[in-house]
């Protein structure tokens, strides 16, 4: 693992392996940066600039070798342990997650999950749904490292401070509301509200 890495770094890599794992032909061992860019509607000097910061390189007339950029992303941002993770409110969005996540490509595990009124069942293939009153005891038996929170706004703060008082490492946020986290708790904050008004803005402008 690279540590220091640019967040926004990190996230492209992430996305750089998910293209190649799952949507480039396969019978395809290289790509160029200029390609790979076009795939994620990216600028190239990134893809460059995000691949010189991990120290891979490509060949300047066959471009980079797919199956050894895959392993490099691996090697750079994956930590040295499998992760457990748990999902908290979010529902059937989880499943278009669930797959990639328990593959032998990642090292997150989707441990369990928790509904807020349903009563336990089995949400994903394997994996088990609580109840949220028994959340802080199921985190911490099952080693819970990280938690996806997408709850009502009103119980946002609430439920964060539960899952923190569990010591959870990191927590990614998909409620409007600012959670407040102490030093040691990395919370990344995915605001859907502005995502879906950004959507909306660039799909109403007036095509030229």
């Amino acid at each position: 693992m690279i540590v220091d890495l640019p967040s926004n770094t990190v996230e492209r890599l992430s996305l750089y392996r998910r293209k190649l794992l799952y949507y480039y032909p396969g019978d395809k061992p290289f790509i160029h940066s200029h390609r790979l860019a076009n795939l994620l509607k990216i600028n190239p000097a990134h893809v460059r600039r995000d691949l010189m910061l991990i120290g891979f390189s490509g060949d300047v007339h066959k471009g980079y070798d797919i199956k050894k950029l895959i392993k490099k992303v691996g090697e750079a941002i994956d930590g040295p342990t499998y992760q457990k993770i748990a999902f908290v409110g979010i529902g059937d969005m989880g499943r278009a997650v669930a797959e990639y996540f328990n593959s032998d490509h990642s090292k997150l595990e989707i441990a369990v999950t928790f509904r807020l009124r349903e009563e336990p069942k089995e949400q994903f293939p394997e994996v088990h749904c609580y109840n949220i009153s028994k959340m802080k005891d199921i985190i911490k038996q099952e080693n819970i490292e990280l938690v996806v929170l997408a709850v009502p706004r009103s119980r946002a703060q609430e439920i964060a401070s539960q899952i923190i008082d569990t010591n959870v490492k990191g927590i990614l946020n998909f409620t409007s509301v600012h959670i407040e986290a102490p030093e040691g708790v990395y919370v990344e904050n995915f605001d859907i509200i502005s995502r879906l008004e950004k959507l909306a803005y660039f799909t109403n402008m007036p095509k030229k």
